[in-house]
């Protein structure tokens, strides 16, 4: 069995101790939280004695503990708990400035007990037990103070300089609060207004100004908006006049080339005919003087040679007729002598018939040879007249030549009009075969087939024209005068009657011209 023994009692006296003790010291010792201060009261403060002799004890036997711990003896002392936390006030308070105007002014103030022990103090003296007298006896000083700063202030003043205000109502509140153990952290004039709406009239003005400005300003935004968005759609438009002026100058460049491309073929086909044309002339020019020497040469030596000819052809003609009738007479004279001699035998023959037989017979003979050398006589009498008369066609042609050979050396230009007059049809046949034998034409006129009408009679009118420059004949003039009236001189008359005629042949070949090309040029302008 356990038994007690006085040591062991002891010990758990001692232990019974310390822990009362212990107890004692953790429920005694009082730590301040960050946002309170402990006052411990219990101690003896100063005792002073004024001039008239009244003691009075201060309060430094107040232990004032902020942030820290602290034991509070029992029975001895006390420790109370004071909250250090800002409060949050709203004063209203209304006041009559110094220009006789009422106006109600609302304010926020932010209050808490001072941070020093003297303060703290003070606080705890005054409101320790009751903490909500803190916001009313605050409210009190602080709207006293405003009223009084508003008192000395005019509207305009007060509108203008609310924190000079604020600070003012600070300074003036400032002793009252320490005194109490209060400090006003902030203080914000939140609204200031007035029942006459004389505030709200005093800003009409301004405001009207102000709108004014601002409605000003506004529209020399939008103006000066309105003209970089114009000046910015010039520029676009600027550019897209430049954009498609380069593509319209691209399109026709392109145009252009495929014109130019389109056209080359024609255009080429044209150069070449015009070439071509260009070398004809040429070529015709040539020929129109080759063709004058030789038609010179030609006409000279067809004059002489049928001259020759048709004298020659006369004479042999003459000669042939006059040997034919020599000889149809000798023969007939041979055949009269044979016969006569035929006769002489058949006379002498019949001679034994008798002599008047005889003489009868010789008398027929000799009649015979008589009338047989009479007609050899008449047939060469008219072998030589028709001898005569072929000599003198023959001689009349030849002086008829030779009459047109002297024509030719002084009536050349009638004469060489005649022989180009009678190739004017040729050369107009050809002319409009040449035309017919076209496939395409192109024709760059507003006249159309009337063009090309135009253009053949143009050519036929530039050959008669080279004609005249080269051979120097005047053809048109000639079929002006056969129109007009008769020429002189019998070469020129001959001429003029076969340019007459040759006119017509002309007119008609050219008339052929014309209607072939204005057919082709109206066929290839359909083609078109």
């Amino acid at each position: 069995m356990f038994m007690l023994t006085p040591a062991l009692i002891a010990v758990f006296g001692i232990v019974i101790a310390l822990v009362l003790i212990a107890a004692v010291i953790i429920k005694r010792y009082r730590i301040a939280k960050p946002d309170e201060a402990i006052i411990v009261t219990g101690g003896k403060g100063r005792t002073t004695v004024d001039e008239l002799g009244n003691s009075s004890q201060d309060l430094s036997g107040q232990k004032v503990v902020t942030g820290g711990g602290v034991f509070v003896v029992p029975f001895v002392q006390k420790a109370f708990v004071m909250s250090l936390r800002s409060r949050r006030l709203m004063i209203v308070t209304e006041a009559q400035t110094t220009d006789g105007i009422t106006i109600q002014a609302q304010a926020v103030a932010v209050v808490k007990v001072g941070g020093t022990q003297e303060m703290i103090r003070a606080a705890a003296q005054r409101f320790l037990s009751y903490s909500e007298e803190i916001d009313q006896s605050t409210q009190e000083v602080l709207s006293g103070s405003l009223r009084s700063i508003i008192g000395g202030l005019t509207v305009l003043q007060i509108i203008r300089d609310r924190a000079v205000v604020a600070r003012n109502v600070l300074e003036a509140a400032e002793e009252a609060l320490t005194k109490q153990g209060l400090v006003v952290d902030t203080l914000q004039i939140q609204e200031i207004r007035d029942a006459s709406d004389y505030i709200s009239n005093i800003g009409r003005p301004e405001a009207a100004k102000v709108r004014q400005l601002a409605d000003i300003a506004e529209t020399e935004a939008h103006q000066a908006s309105e003209e970089a968005k114009i000046s910015a759609q010039k520029v676009l438009l600027d550019k897209n006049r430049d954009l498609k002026l380069r593509e319209a100058a691209i399109q026709a460049e392109t145009d252009k080339a495929l014109a130019e491309a389109g056209a080359a073929k024609p255009l080429e086909d044209a150069i070449q005919r015009q070439a071509i044309v260009a070398q004809e002339e040429l070529t015709a020019q040539k020929e129109v003087a080759l063709r004058k020497e030789k038609l010179n040469a030609d006409v000279r030596a067809v004059a002489e040679a049928e001259a020759f000819r048709v004298e020659a052809m006369a004479k042999a003609e003459a000669s042939a007729i006059a040997a034919a009738a020599d000889g149809r007479a000798k023969a007939e004279i041979a055949t009269a002598q044979a016969d006569l001699k035929r006769r002489e035998f058949a006379a002498a023959a019949i001679e034994r018939e008798g002599l008047a037989e005889r003489a009868s017979r010789i008398s027929q003979a000799e009649a015979l040879v008589a009338e047989g050398e009479a007609e050899a006589k008449t047939i060469t009498a008219r072998g030589t007249a028709e001898a005569a008369a072929i000599q003198a066609k023959g001689t009349a042609e030849a002086a008829a030549i030779e009459a047109r050979a002297d024509a030719l050396e002084t009536q050349s230009q009638a004469v060489l009009a005649q022989e180009l007059i009678h190739m004017l049809p040729a050369i107009a046949s050809e002319y409009a075969q040449a035309i017919g034998g076209i496939d395409s034409l192109t024709v760059v006129s507003a006249d159309g087939a009337n063009k090309v009408a135009g253009d053949a009679m143009g050519n036929i009118k530039g050959i008669l024209e080279m004609v005249k420059e080269t051979v120097g004949v005047d053809v048109v003039g000639m079929l002006n005068g056969a129109v007009a009236g008769n020429a002189a001189g019998t070469a020129a008359g001959a001429a003029v009657g076969a340019a007459a005629t040759g006119a017509v042949v002309v007119q008609q070949a050219a008339e052929s011209v014309k209607s072939s090309a204005a057919v082709k040029a109206k066929r290839v302008a359909t083609e078109k």
